[in-house]
């Protein structure tokens, strides 16, 4: 009797046992992760070593978006022996810009052989990247960032404000006359010569054109190289000052994201472009990162991504571009990926590169072109003869920077009052700005003594040295 009862019990318990683990199914299939989880986590208890029971309840988890507590199951599940969990990892690992990991992943996945031919490709093509993502993460760039603002994404190009002299961006669309809401975007060169558009034909991939303006008309757009081009989305094209530097963003280009930013320019003696270089971190991500840009008379850089925001927005971050490229050396893995993630990262703020700017600026017109008299253009402070007339010259110099930087600050505080709603602040901008507009009107008023007093000094100078 005793025996009879046991065996009851055991089986009674085996068949709700078997019950409770066809509701987990159940639940799994009709993707209700939370009732399924909480059943694979009590069958976890007596079986923990079950690869597919790790790996259910890792899906749930992960499903659930518990991302962190998934990863440790379906570790367990591949060290179990379920090789699909490698799939999973994989991807956990590239988006926590744990590339080596993700690579070893991907590849232990595809050595398994459970998959069909299609997913081969795929899960290829991703551990591709991940091995592209590990060789950018050891050159991660050291930039300073001022600050950033998120933006919707439709709209985000009207938040890029550079100098007139630099460029300007707007959508294709409204440049040409069309018809159309898919946001590829075009950039005008400051001398209004030259766009650079993305364009979409016959509804299929978007690529780079160019068009000229000859005459004060706009010629035919043309599609630029191949080399540029390929067949997916290319857009968000700008040109730096030289005229041969393009940036853009591509899904074709071999990358980490949807979106990558690449750069390249153009070989006169090829008649050409170069093969474009991916910019790599922290501009590039696992994410989409769509557009750079440079306002070289600011000191000032934009890029734009969306990496951590919702599907209709962008963040923008403005930063201080490097002369040269500064790789960070000496970082451990966690520290580059900081980096590369802009968890940490140089800060500056605009009253700083404010500073710079001036400087820099007052450093540029130093070395400009100075018209002494109608025989004589000096090119530097060092070729005045009177000290005077050099010391004026230097103030001279050091008034236009002030101007200039002024004539920022001025655009930027008018951009702000356009978009802010309170009224006590649009009131305690619109003072700033009625300030710095007599401030630049003053210096304007102000440089031409200045150059006439340089050139009576000097002249006179030049006169009693004759």
């Amino acid at each position: 009797m005793r025996f009879l009862a046991t065996f009851l019990a055991v089986f009674m318990f085996v068949c709700v046992s078997a019950q409770r683990m066809s509701d987990a199914e159940a639940f799994f299939n009709q993707g209700h992760y939370r009732e399924a989880g909480s059943i694979y986590a009590q069958a976890l208890k007596k079986t923990p070593k079950d690869g597919t029971l790790n790996f259910k309840y890792a899906r749930c988890l992960y499903e659930q978006d518990q991302v962190i507590e998934a990863t440790l199951y379906f570790e367990q599940a591949a060290l179990f022996g379920f090789a699909k969990a490698n799939r999973f990892l994989g991807d956990i690992y590239f988006a926590d810009y744990r590339f080596q990991e993700a690579a070893q992943a991907y590849d232990a996945w595809l050595a398994s052989d459970k998959f069909v031919a299609d997913e081969k490709i795929q899960v290829a093509k991703l551990a591709a990247k991940a091995k592209l993502g590990a060789a950018m993460l050891e050159r991660v760039e050291d930039i300073a960032l001022i600050d950033s603002v998120k933006a919707d994404k439709a709209t985000f190009i009207n938040q890029i404000k550079m100098a007139r002299e630099m460029g300007s961006f707007a959508f294709s669309a409204d440049l040409l006359g069309l018809r159309t809401d898919n946001y590829l975007v075009a950039f005008q060169s400051g001398r209004n010569d030259r766009r650079y558009l993305a364009l979409r034909q016959n509804d299929t991939q978007s690529d780079l054109y160019q068009s000229y303006n000859l005459m004060n008309e706009w010629g035919e757009p043309v599609a630029l190289s191949s080399v540029l081009n390929t067949p997916r989305d290319e857009n968000y094209p700008f040109v730096a000052a030289d005229g041969i530097t393009i940036y853009f963003g591509s899904e074709g280009h071999e990358g980490l994201g949807g979106y990558d930013i690449f750069t390249s320019r153009f070989n006169s003696e090829t008649a050409d472009y170069l093969p474009p270089q991916n910019v790599g971190m922290p501009f590039n991500s696992p994410y989409n990162d769509y557009m750079m840009a440079f306002d070289e008379l600011a000191g000032v850089g934009w890029f734009v991504t969306d990496r951590y925001q919702n599907p209709d927005s962008v963040i923008i971050y403005r930063f201080v571009p490097n002369a040269e490229r500064l790789i960070l050396r000496n970082k451990t893995p966690q520290e580059l990926r900081d980096a590369a993630r802009m968890r940490v990262c140089r800060k500056v703020t605009m009253a700083d590169r404010n500073t710079e700017v001036h400087e820099a600026v007052s450093q540029q017109f130093q070395s400009t072109l100075f018209l002494v008299n109608d025989t004589t253009v000096y090119h530097s402070a060092e070729q005045f003869v009177s000290e005077q007339a050099r010391e004026q010259f230097l103030a001279w110099c050091d008034l236009k920077a002030q101007g200039q930087q002024k004539q920022f600050t001025l655009a930027a505080k008018r951009e702000l009052w356009s978009v802010t709603e309170e009224e006590e602040e649009r009131l305690l901008l619109a003072n700033e700005i009625v300030t710095l507009e007599k401030s630049c009107l003053l210096i304007e008023q102000q440089l031409p003594r200045y150059e006439l007093e340089i050139r009576t000094l000097e002249n006179l100078q030049l006169l009693t040295t004759h």
